[in-house]
């Protein structure tokens, strides 16, 4: 009794008042850290905040913005404006690139703007620099967009993989226990078809995020959350479901006429997938059909305008 009543803490078994206690302090130090953790972070973003071109330490600088503000207002707030982006969307070497591009504008104006006479070639070359600053942003904005992009797509892949195993496994348990014995070829061909029309769907919510990104110059930051892509394509997943649903059940069975044979099938409800997952128009105007109005002129386009489209 005396030697376990000695014993030093975390000697003892787990059931003993001892470990309970240092569990219970551990826990409660949890919460606590993240509010330390939380608190810190904060602090240092308030001290490392993004300072204009106004708030620089270097005298002679200082007073070169200033000339180039009282000259040349607009030029200078574009200026501005492009540092601060610049520091809020670039890393590493790209900012001090800015950085050096912006002074160096700032510094070549204000030796302009310090002569006399008329300064409208001094402001032309001004807004030169700008637009080769603002280039600049501009292009590796879009560069570090893309990347985002494709991260998001390269997630949504994996996905989409461990989703397609999850529901092929899942289903084929259901099925295999709900029947008591093997699945039969049949549902296993529809488990199959649907397997296939999510992962098309996938692969063509893919190809259009691409090819979105591809047509857009200057992507901005801001959509290019890796959350996007992932998005994209988890729709693309469940309007491939969908459409194989409505072909499958028979309400669409007179726009399309599936194939009989296995092979062809594959084809087909890959094809029918990719479709569905790349244009989510075509999906959305094929589900938005009533089973009345399949095969006839009058159903109405989901993007037409006019009495009909609405």
């Amino acid at each position: 009794m005396t030697e376990a009543a000695q014993s030093p803490l975390g000697t003892g078994l787990i059931g003993d008042a001892s470990w309970v206690t240092w569990l219970r302090i551990q826990l409660a130090r949890v919460p606590n850290a993240a509010r330390s953790r939380a608190a810190e972070r904060e602090r240092e973003a308030l001290h490392e905040q993004p300072a204009g071109l106004l708030s620089g330490d270097e005298p002679g600088f200082h007073a070169a913005a200033m000339k180039v503000a009282t000259s040349a207002p607009r030029q200078f707030g574009r200026l501005d404006e492009v540092l601060l982006r610049g520091r809020f969307v670039l890393r590493g070497d790209d900012i001090s690139t800015l950085d050096e591009l912006v002074r160096e504008a700032v510094r070549i104006a204000a030796e302009g703007f310090a002569g006399s006479g008329p300064h409208s070639s001094d402001v032309a070359a001004l807004e030169a620099r700008l637009r080769y600053a603002d280039d600049f942003l501009k292009r590796r904005e879009g560069e570090i967009a893309r990347r985002r992009y494709a991260r998001g797509l390269v997630g949504g892949v994996i996905l989409t993989t461990v989703a397609l195993a999850l529901i092929g496994g899942v289903g084929a348990a259901v099925i295999t226990l709900w029947r008591g014995g093997a699945m039969p070829p049949d549902q296993a061909d529809a488990l199959r078809d649907v397997l296939v029309a999510v992962g098309a769907g996938a692969a063509g919510a893919c190809v259009s995020v691409l090819l979105r990104m591809h047509k857009m110059g200057n992507l901005p930051i801001e959509v290019a959350d890796g959350g996007a892509a992932r998005y994209r394509i988890v729709l693309g997943w469940f309007f491939a479901a969908a459409v194989v649903f409505l072909l499958k059940s028979g309400l669409l069975s007179v726009v399309f006429v599936i194939p009989e044979g296995r092979v062809e099938s594959w084809f087909f409800w890959g094809s029918v997938g990719f479709l569905a997952g790349f244009n989510e128009r075509w999906a959305t105007n094929l589900i938005s059909r009533r089973p009345e109005d399949v095969g006839s002129d009058a159903a109405p386009d989901a993007g037409t305008t006019g009495p009909r489209g609405r």
